[in-house]
């Protein structure tokens, strides 16, 4: 082990009677365990650096194993991190307390920088302002950027603002990855739905975003459903103990119900005759989509199925599944929003309750950006 002052602002001048600064090397056999102290910290570099002697100035105990060596470092952590919701919490973080708990940082490069720095300073200085440097905390845990998912997006704008919504209400940051031509306008995105077929309840077999995580196998999850489902599961809105604290557990039972109930509504949207729906989506009929004779029958199925809709807004008052938001939003409201721009008869004297929810989610953070880049 070898011991070496730090710089002080007294003894930085080269002219300084104790510039030269002190080292001691102490021998470290097997077994051996060096307890370093605070106070002997804050004035002494140390660390273990590979004896290069001959081995003939070697003891027995230094030569054993190969000359190999393995070191066990012991520290007391204060600060503490929750993966699965990504929140950072105690004494290196900004926030002290896991019930005011911030979330991890993984882009913020300027933070990173800082904690360098920080670091520096504290090891080279021995007057080191532990409260100037380390007081405000910092909420990065990676000296570099970390790896971001990659999103392939599909033609499909339902499914592609289903993902984008949940991933921006998880704050996971993603790169886009291009596919080329694939992301086609809503008109074409509408039009090429309509010819895939089988469907299932809104489900197409070609138009599916695809979405790649940074996990050791770097799992890929196609489907906008169960990109949901996936991400849920790994980084849920809220985690187990959470939700038991709100009550949530029967939210979380009803996602799947819901979830479904969400595409039986896209099903039926999908399958309006032209002349109910908004002028930019009249095209030529498209296998599978009902004639003019069975028009009305369908449109009255499509207005039951949203009315539904507006009794689940009306009970649940904030969101569509409670006073928090959930999984069922990401993926309902892109089907409202769809609906509440390109269908005649979506009118807010009809559906209060259902205008007040698209309106309210509208109006979070970043989803108007969202709607942008689909546009």
């Amino acid at each position: 082990m070898t011991l070496r002052t730090k710089k002080s602002k007294r003894t930085s001048g080269a002219n300084s009677p104790n510039a030269s600064r002190q080292t001691q090397r102490i021998p470290m056999p097997h077994n051996s365990v060096f307890v370093l102290g605070s106070d002997t910290n804050k004035q002494w570099l140390h660390g273990v650096r590979a004896d290069k002697r001959p081995t003939q100035q070697k003891s027995e105990e230094e030569l054993s194993f190969g000359g190999e060596r393995i070191s066990l470092t012991f520290r007391q952590i204060g600060t503490f991190t929750n993966f699965s919701n990504r929140l950072i919490w105690g004494q290196g973080a900004r926030e002290k307390s896991q019930s005011s708990a911030g979330l991890v940082r993984v882009e913020d490069q300027a933070e990173m920088e800082a904690m360098v720095r920080a670091f520096g300073k504290e090891n080279h200085q021995s007057e080191f302002d532990w409260q100037a440097e380390y007081g405000q905390g910092f909420d990065v845990i990676n000296l570099v950027a970390a790896a971001k998912p990659k999103l392939s997006l599909c033609r499909d704008k339902v499914a592609n603002l289903r993902v984008q919504l949940s991933l921006l209400e998880k704050k996971i940051p993603y790169d886009v990855e291009d596919r080329g031509n694939e992301v086609g306008t809503a008109d074409e995105s509408r039009e090429r739905r309509h010819q895939s077929l089988p469907w299932s309840h809104g489900l197409s077999n070609i138009e599916r975003p695809t979405f790649r995580d940074t996990d050791e196998d770097s799992t890929d999850t196609q489907g906008d459903l169960a990109i949901l489902f996936y991400l849920e599961k790994l980084y849920p809105f809220d985690p187990p103990e959470v939700a038991d604290a709100r009550g949530l557990k029967h939210i979380n039972k009803r996602n799947y119900s819901r979830a479904a109930q969400s595409n039986e509504l896209l099903f039926a949207w999908h399958n309006l005759p032209s002349q109910s729906q908004g002028s930019k989506y009249r095209s030529q009929p498209t296998p599978g989509r009902p004639t003019s004779s069975g028009s009305n029958m369908v449109v009255g199925e499509f207005e039951k199925d949203l009315d539904i809709w507006e009794a689940y807004a009306k009970e649940q008052k904030q969101f569509i599944a409670g006073q928090h938001w959930t999984m069922i939003d990401c993926a309902f409201w892109p089907v409202l929003n769809e609906i509440v721009h390109n269908w005649p008869g979506f009118r807010v004297q009809k559906y209060p309750e259902l205008s007040c929810y698209h309106e309210r989610v509208l109006n979070r953070k970043g989803v108007q950006g969202l709607l942008e880049m689909g546009d």
